[in-house]
């Protein structure tokens, strides 16, 4: 029988438990046939209710005169929590102003992007009205100099990343005589571009021609994925490492095969040459001659497809705009998922405070409830199911209440720590 106390649902697992803030009973055995009654006897919704009367949310009425405040060990622990989440609130609540500020509708990142929109709308419209005038264009346009040039680059950067990863490759793997790398007493390994080279490298050597595509082929595949927005910006982001990853390897290798026919040369002059990879200049030309040269070969790309899109001024307004679009809807999305975590991370911090203050019973008093609160559900559990399943039933909750109580007696403090 439930003298007083008050009622809520909250989600708990799979099952709807009612929040009893302070419910004192007449009786626990009683109140636990009740509950079990209720929940047709769940071991789910049983943890559940142990849960509140360890919490001393659920009390008789002799308890109500037994209860003892929390220790100030415990009430720090709890502040340590409350201060750890409050910290947590407020870093979500500054992501959620830097997406949209709810205090100033002018700030934040959403409205920029909503301005830029609204500035091509109207650029769309002045193209539109003013497609029957005869004037000059009033927008950057598309440029035959300017592509012929950036073509230019892409096609010589081309040629000399074909040459390279091919040369490289070739030395890092097949190694070069020795005779060949001395030249008048200095080391000589060739990087620039030599067209006799490539084509001997390509009719003797035609595998070696897989390097550089799969680099180019990375080039492409990045180009790719960041023209489909924010989405996809890790998966630039780790074929980006992968290529920087590859021009590494093979910057090592070109440094060890170099150490290996300095050994083999065994020539005094050449022993000072001997160096680890991160104390060698050559290690870092090589990686730079790969990697940075790759870098730029993918500028000159992206700005000779900018180049490119000019032509239709509309169109790339409208693909702008939906871009633009795209990553408002995703901003929106996130800051939904934010103040979805601040609503659940307000009410445990408002369940914590209240439970920093609230008094406690003794374990020993606890136990005792729980013992009374069990043999009332399993007698319910005994009716319901009959002798051979609720025996089964029964087992499984004297189980559950026998490690329950081992672990309260452990922590000797309540369900909060």
């Amino acid at each position: 029988m439930i003298i007083s106390g008050k009622s809520k649902l909250f989600e708990h697992g799979k099952i709807h438990l009612p929040d009893l803030s302070n419910v004192i009973v007449k009786d626990l055995r009683e109140y636990g046939v009740e509950q079990a009654g209720t929940y047709k006897g769940g071991v789910e919704a049983y943890k559940g209710m142990l849960n509140k009367i360890r919490s001393g949310s659920i009390l008789s009425e002799q308890d109500t005169v037994g209860l003892v405040p929390k220790t100030e060990e415990t009430k720090k622990r709890i502040q340590k929590q409350i201060d750890a989440l409050l910290e947590k609130y407020y870093e979500l609540k500054s992501r959620i102003d830097e997406i949209h500020n709810s205090r100033d509708i002018t700030k934040g990142l959403v409205p920029l992007k909503q301005n830029e929109i609204n500035l091509l709308k109207n650029q769309i419209d002045e193209l539109e009205s003013s497609r029957s005038l005869i004037q000059g264009p009033k927008y950057n346009t598309f440029s035959f100099g300017t592509f012929g040039f950036l073509f230019f680059l892409l096609l010589t950067l081309s040629f000399y990343l074909l040459y390279f990863y091919m040369s490289v490759a070739d030395f890092a793997l097949n190694g070069v005589n020795a005779m060949v790398l001395f030249q008048e007493g200095q080391l000589n390994i060739q990087l620039l571009p030599n067209l006799k080279r490539l084509v001997y490298l390509i009719i003797n050597y035609p595998p070696l021609i897989v390097f550089p595509t799969i680099f180019f082929a990375l080039g492409t595949c990045i180009h790719l994925f960041s023209e489909k927005g924010n989405g996809f910006k890790k998966v630039v982001w780790a074929l980006l490492v992968l290529v920087f990853v590859g021009d590494v390897l093979l910057a090592f290798q070109v440094h060890s095969s170099v150490n290996e026919i300095l050994i083999k040369a065994d020539r005094e002059e050449f022993k000072s040459l001997i160096v680890p990879f991160y104390a060698d200049s050559r290690f870092y030309l090589v990686l730079f001659l790969g990697f940075g040269v790759f870098a730029i070969w993918s500028a000159v790309y992206y700005l000779m497809q900018m180049e490119w899109s000019k032509r239709n001024q509309m169109r790339m307004r409208y693909q702008r705009i939906a871009r633009l679009q795209d990553e408002i809807l995703e901003m929106e999305q996130k800051r939904m998922f934010h103040e979805t975590e601040i609503h659940h991370l307000s009410k445990r911090i408002e369940q914590l405070s209240k439970e920093k203050d609230r008094m406690v019973l003794p374990v020993d008093n606890i136990e005792k409830n729980i013992i009374y609160f069990r043999d009332g559900w399993s007698g319910y559990l005994s009716t319901l199911y009959g002798r051979d399943k609720g025996e089964e039933q029964i087992r499984i909750i004297n189980e559950t209440t026998e490690a329950y109580i081992k672990d309260l007696k452990e922590f000797q403090e309540s369900y909060f720590k």
